[in-house]
């Protein structure tokens, strides 16, 4: 009876089943031949189109302070001397031990682990601080400012602004670049060795220069013997409008110069892994004679000058190929023993400098502060062009009136 029983139940519940899924099929009305399918409410004629999705934007790119106060660290704490690809960034005999690209993610990790798993798509931003694009198959990094022979010929380098100048410290270094011949060696075994004997040699006015300038600073791009004489080609409606020169800016040392003598071998400091020994926070920036309208690419793309026009402070214009300037002794003009480098007002030019050759008793004597300084008295909406590029827009400064005056008197 028990096993009968047990049969009787499972025949009805099979039997349930059966009916309950011909129910369901019977409610799909199969479509009839020729029948068109029915459209969407969005698909009929005269129907609105919902907006289509917008593309999730882009995580904006993150910039790198080092003036934010969890970044003013020791040196050594994200920065590891030398980087590991030292060997492969100069090549041969050139390379030496040097830092060359950014920081590993150890060291980023122990303050900023929450926005490395941060979820943001398609990376999180501040993977963008040192990579291209990062995602697993490109793991490429953004170009390191060092070395900088590189880094300047690189797109990066157009609207890269450092947060750091080098405390030079040049009243300690005349007597030794001063030398035009290796130095003796010096107690406790350093030897100096003048860095110009590894590069072109110096001019003979320069080689005179009793302070040796020539051996840390160049022309750069000179035009020498060459008919064109501007950087890129000027405009054909120029007429008194300024563009930029060849030979207007000189060099300036890097690592390579200056591990030359501070180097691990002659363990004369700062070490080259002394990173804050010479760099150091910037100050405020200062007014700059530069305009960025004439700078935009593809006009100019070189790094070097736009970083050294950036930071004109007075004439924006001079060329130290120009004229009878190559023949000047760079203490003319430079008050070399006095410069500090984390100090503006030391590195400017003082106009007393070019009163001497540059103001004259009256214009028709040819002096070009004369004649800019009476075109303006003319017209007031003239603008200075011979020494400047943005101020010469501004109100005469009353030190320009006194150089003009001197002569006279």
């Amino acid at each position: 009876m028990r096993d009968h029983a047990t049969s009787l139940k499972t025949l009805t519940r099979i039997a349930f089943c059966c009916l309950s899924l011909s129910l369901l099929l019977s409610s799909f009305e199969p479509p009839r031949a020729g029948a068109q399918r029915r459209r969407a409410p969005s698909q009929r004629p005269g129907a609105q189109r919902p907006a289509p999705r917008a593309a999730a934007a882009a995580p904006a790119r993150m910039d790198f302070s080092h003036r934010r106060r969890e970044h003013q660290l020791a040196c050594d704490k994200c920065h590891k001397f030398p980087s590991e690809n030292w060997k492969e960034v100069r090549k041969g005999d050139a390379a030496f031990p040097d830092v060359t690209q950014q920081p590993e993610h150890e060291s980023c990790l122990g303050c900023h682990r929450q926005q490395f798993f941060a979820r943001e798509r398609p990376a999180p931003r501040i993977c963008s601080v040192c990579h291209v694009a990062a995602t697993p198959r490109n793991l490429a990094r953004l170009p390191f400012p060092n070395p900088p022979e590189f880094f300047d010929q690189t797109p990066h380098a157009r609207e890269f602004v450092s947060d750091f100048r080098i405390g030079f410290p040049h009243d300690k270094h005349l007597e030794v670049v001063g030398r035009l011949a290796p130095g003796q060696a010096e107690p406790g075994g350093v030897r100096f060795v003048t860095a110009s004997f590894r590069r072109t040699p110096l001019r003979a006015p320069q080689e005179s220069d009793p302070k040796s300038c020539a051996v840390c600073h160049q022309t750069y791009q000179p035009q020498g013997k060459s008919d064109e004489e501007y950087v890129t080609k000027p405009p054909e409606d120029l007429g008194e409008g300024f563009w930029l020169k060849k030979g207007t800016f000189k060099t300036a040392p890097n690592h390579a110069s200056c591990f030359t003598c501070h180097s691990q071998d002659s363990g004369l400091a700062p070490a080259p892994g002394d990173c804050n020994a010479c760099h150091k926070l910037a100050p405020p920036a200062a007014r700059a004679d530069f305009d960025p309208r004439l700078a935009t690419a593809p006009v100019l793309t070189d790094g070097t000058i736009l970083r050294r026009w950036r930071g004109r402070e007075s004439s924006g214009t001079f060329r130290h190929e120009g004229g009878a300037h190559p023949d000047m002794s760079c203490t003319n003009c430079h008050n070399v023993g006095a410069l500090n480098t984390l100090d503006p007002k030391t590195t400017k030019v003082p106009l007393d400098s070019c009163n001497t050759c540059h103001a004259t008793a009256t214009s028709a004597e040819g002096g070009a502060l004369n004649l800019e300084i009476d075109r303006r008295k003319a017209d007031p909406s003239f603008q200075c062009v011979k020494c400047h590029v943005a101020f010469g827009r501004e109100p005469l400064p009353g030190t320009h009136a006194k150089a003009v005056a001197a002569p006279q008197q």
